[in-house]
């Protein structure tokens, strides 16, 4: 890498960051691809049922602005989870035109299979490492996730943004 970002030794930096960060997602991802072929899952639904596992019961057009979906498409992706048994919808009591997904049981075990193997392949990694190697990576990604804490909480609180999560 020779600093593409045109900032010298931390440009330099930044593209090991930014390698070191693809590389992590691409493990923990390939992981979770088997599960999802078990389960009958394609990655757009995988990311709704992440989605609310995270956030809890949510609008539909809430799940399709935070997934990047028209609400035509992210209907279908729901009618295909709803279908496997793994949500079901719901009307808000205050605006019946607005549908509410929520997990099923199924589905709710589902998505504690993928997480699952998210952890088995987080667990085989750590142990090829001894204990200081081991504590300073988790001290690292927990500085990295409260460095970006402030920026999720400003997207999700976002007054001039349609309402993204409707916890019940």
């Amino acid at each position: 890498m020779n600093g593409a970002t045109g900032e010298g030794v931390r440009g330099e930096l930044t593209d090991r960051f930014v390698c070191a960060i693809q590389h992590l997602s691409r493990l923990m991802h390939n992981e979770r691809l088997g599960e999802l072929k078990r389960l009958g899952l394609n990655a757009h639904q995988a990311n709704t049922l992440m989605m609310l596992y995270h956030h809890g019961p949510t609008r539909m057009g809430a799940l399709a602005n935070f997934l990047g979906s028209k609400l035509p498409h992210m209907s279908i992706i729901v009618d295909h989870l709803v279908d496997k048994g793994y949500l079901q919808r719901s009307s808000d009591p205050s605006d019946r035109r607005v549908v509410i997904c929520e997990f099923t049981d199924d589905g709710r075990k589902a998505t504690q299979r993928i997480i699952n193997q998210t952890r088995i392949r987080a667990k085989k990694v750590a142990e090829k490492w001894d204990f200081k190697q081991f504590e300073s990576v988790v001290e690292s990604l927990e500085s990295l996730w409260n460095a970006d804490e402030e920026r999720s909480v400003c997207i999700v609180s976002d007054p001039n943004k349609d309402r993204l999560f409707n916890k019940m």
